[in-house]
């Protein structure tokens, strides 16, 4: 089994370009794609707890309910990797993927490097795998604060939402197997599909060639 970690600022795409890539490489090698999240085990230990005393389901997509139970999972996320050095999650899907008869498999949030065998150490080493490392951008005009100011558009980067990606981002960005940043395109889709977008598909491409998936 081939694995792929991604990796990348909130909002940055990954889990585009994990759909994307799925659709690419099971209708070009023919071969089975799924899809794993540390993000869901994490969701998963708290779905009883969370229910029982709230009433709201874990996996809602209400972005009003996200917000009022995101502290908890960032909490209880945060306590259970310090108890296991960074390893708790990453054993949880680990499991999933032996259990999996996928030939290949795309975790779609790798976020830490902090301890030894965190997640970054998890996929590469451990598992054998490869890392690809999004960043993106907006086109836009450079902000009035900068020294310099110009009417040509730059590229207006995401900033981290967190200290957590501030801090993790760089060491992610430096040790992938293969990083790249890409436009956010979503103001010109034209009636089209993000995952069925042009530049999408060519940046995506281009990342599963440089891996040597495709």
């Amino acid at each position: 089994m081939k694995i792929i970690g991604i990796s990348g600022l909130a909002r940055s795409g990954k889990d585009l370009f994990a759909n994307v890539a799925k659709q690419i490489i099971e209708t070009e090698k023919n071969l089975k794609v799924e899809k794993f999240a540390l993000a869901y085990e994490l969701k998963n230990d708290l779905k009883d707890l969370i229910y029982e005393k709230t009433g709201m389901d874990v996996f809602t997509e209400d972005t009003r309910e996200k917000n009022i139970i995101r502290p908890l999972l960032v909490a209880y996320g945060d306590v259970m990797r310090k108890l296991s050095n960074g390893t708790y999650w990453t054993n949880k899907v680990e499991q999933r993927i032996k259990k999996s008869n996928a030939d290949v498999a795309i975790i779609t949030d790798i976020r830490y490097d902090i301890y030894p065998k965190d997640e970054l150490y998890w996929v590469q080493r451990k598992m054998n795998g490869l890392l690809i490392h999004i960043t993106k951008y907006e086109m836009s005009e450079a902000p009035s604060k900068r020294r310099v100011t110009t009417s040509k558009p730059v590229k207006i980067y995401n900033a981290a939402p967190n200290e957590h990606e501030m801090l993790n981002n760089p060491k992610l960005q430096a040790g992938a197997n293969y990083s790249f940043e890409w436009e956010d395109c979503t103001k010109n889709l034209n009636g089209m599909s993000l995952q069925s977008h042009p530049y999408i598909v060519e940046h995506v491409n281009g990342a599963l060639k440089k891996i040597n998936v495709i």
